[in-house]
């Protein structure tokens, strides 16, 4: 079918896709389909426990960096956060493989340094609202300030960084799996690449792409409602 065109090939795709059809993959000879139900739930359970324990860090640490806002506290943060930046997720792969450490924890340390300097900048600027500063003075607990004045500010961009970061997640586990050998949906990208199979990649590609959308469409309405329902 592709010997007829690329643009042939994806209008025949496009209508077998409309009636659930995904085809069938040219190098594993087996149904597309099949292949995604069985990858699908080993990258979505690493990606999921990646995140957990990236926003689960990163909240403790910029929490804790509140009582602490020292130049040694700020210069050892901006550095440690920038090495991690700096690092590929291909790197952190090979490392990962070098240590034998879970794929999930290779995710959370690609996602960690951009949740951490979000959620730290997004908390200073809150505690630094006048508001804030007014309810401090006037004996009101840290947990009153966080639930009552910190949260309804911060909520609606946290919620809109969890669907980011979950593209973040999603996109690093691809080359992490592929390098790991974890039997997800990276490892099924690298060997249908290797194969030239494309039925196989064009699909992996639009269900990446289908729950990128689909975790930030979420995160999104979740920001909407929750700003909503404070007003």
């Amino acid at each position: 079918m592709l010997q007829e065109g690329l643009g042939s090939y994806y209008f025949h795709y496009l209508s077998a896709l409309a009636h659930g059809d995904f085809g069938e993959s040219d190098s594993l000879k087996r149904p597309v389909r099949e292949l995604l139900r069985q990858r699908l739930p080993v990258t979505g359970n690493s990606v999921v426990r990646g995140l957990g324990v990236a926003w689960l860090v990163a909240a403790l640490v910029a929490s804790a960096g509140l009582a602490s806002r020292g130049w040694l506290y700020e210069a050892s943060n901006t550095a440690f956060s920038s090495l991690l930046l700096s690092l590929p997720s291909a790197v952190v792969a090979m490392l990962a493989v070098h240590l034998r450490i879970p794929v999930f924890c290779a995710i959370s340390v690609v996602v960690f340094p951009r949740l951490h300097r979000y959620i730290r900048s997004l908390l200073v600027r809150s505690y630094d609202q006048p508001h804030v500063l007014a309810a401090r003075a006037r004996g009101l607990g840290s947990g009153a300030i966080l639930r009552r004045h910190v949260l309804p500010v911060a909520a609606p961009p946290l919620l809109a960084l969890v669907g980011v970061s979950f593209a973040i997640a999603f996109g690093a586990a691809i080359p992490i799996e592929a390098l790991c050998d974890s039997p997800g949906l990276g490892q099924l990208a690298w060997q249908a690449a290797l194969s030239r199979d494309l039925p196989l990649i064009v699909n992996v590609t639009f269900v990446v792409c289908l729950v990128m959308l689909a975790a930030n469409s979420l995160a999104d309405l979740a920001g909407r409602a929750f700003t909503g329902s404070t007003q």
